[in-house]
């Protein structure tokens, strides 16, 4: 089979287009015959060698390694123990490596069945991003029915998601920030009753306006640097702060103290980090195709490259030259 390999960490240049024998089938695993391969942030990462700085405390990368986490394909063969309910059908699936190939294998809990009529595209773009904004919003936190959001970075992939997730989830308010009119734009055309830039030293007192002086019950943090400790002075009494990312930096150090105030709780959402909770994954992507279905939840495509322009497909992502994911195309 066709798959993309790296045998050292680097930029796209260490991505190689190489023939690799079918995986092995282990117990309670399926071997996925992919039809499209959705790309991420945490795929550039793991090249770089970042997950394997000791500072990064969420382990590493045994090389060579096939990167790629998620796939839309269809099960070829079931190992003992694995549902075989699943065999021949089209699957969505999350795993922790090795989705860049024309077969994977994933876990069979970490596998949802699809519709046959289900775009193979579409759903690819969705497990990183969706799974980890539904968690934010199910599992480091619960929302409840009317509460009152703040998505930070909400013209991002896991922030657009987290947009349409909290709307079918039934929140009230929700408030996306992005950086340019035409990101703000974008984000209220995913539902968003309001987008504010968050690179201006007042965002938190608009956001205070926009609810009436109350502040947001959840705030899902993905900037960090000054933007981080901004969030606390919009957060409503018991209010959670979810953090996903940081691409400004940590920032400064928070005073646990701070949270006491207004009784203020502070989780964090690392996905790898979910693998031993398969049923939590499962959930989370049986919404995802659920809300697809039903149309309260869109899918945004990027670009589509074939699996061997995967390099480029990672330096486009790097250089933030596409809004939307970018899927593979395993037989192009």
């Amino acid at each position: 089979m066709k798959a993309i390999q790296y045998r050292s960490f680097g930029g796209p240049e260490v991505l190689e287009y190489v023939d690799l024998p079918e995986p092995e089938v282990g117990a309670g695993d399926v071997l996925i015959e992919t039809s499209a391969i959705g790309v991420n942030f945490p795929d550039i990462r793991e090249r770089l060698g970042v997950y394997n700085q000791a500072e990064t405390r969420v382990g590493g990368v045994t090389l060579p390694q096939v990167g790629g986490l998620q796939v839309v394909g269809r099960v070829r063969k079931a190992g003992q123990g694995a549902d075989s309910a699943l065999m021949g059908r089209k699957v969505m699936a999350l795993m922790p490596k090795g989705a860049y190939a024309q077969q994977a294998v994933a876990r069979a809990e970490m596998v949802v069945a699809l519709d046959e009529g289900a775009d193979d595209v579409a759903m690819a773009s969705l497990p990183c991003q969706g799974v980890t904004a539904f968690l934010a919003l199910q599992a480091c936190t619960t929302l409840r029915d009317g509460e009152s959001v703040l998505v930070q970075g909400a013209a991002g992939g896991v922030g657009s998601l987290a947009v349409q997730i909290a709307k079918a989830l039934g929140a009230g308010t929700v408030i996306g920030t992005a950086s340019s009119e035409a990101r703000r734009a974008f984000v209220r055309s995913i539902g968003a009753d309001h987008a504010i830039a968050y690179d201006t030293p007042d965002w938190p007192q608009t956001v205070l306006e926009l609810t009436g002086g109350r502040g947001v019950d959840i705030i899902l943090e993905t900037i960090g640097g000054d933007v981080f400790d901004q969030n606390f002075e919009c957060l409503a009494m018991l209010g959670r702060c979810v953090v996903i990312g940081s691409t400004r930096g940590p920032g400064q150090p928070l005073a646990p103290r701070r949270l006491m105030a207004k009784a203020h709780s502070l989780a964090g959402v690392y996905l790898p980090s979910f693998f031993v909770r398969p049923d939590l994954i499962q959930r989370a992507l049986r919404f995802l195709a659920d809300g697809v279905a039903k149309g309260s939840i869109t899918a945004n495509i990027g670009a589509v490259l074939p699996l061997s322009r995967t390099a480029e497909a990672h330096d486009l992502l790097e250089r933030r030259e596409v809004q939307g994911v970018i899927v593979l195309d395993p037989g192009a």
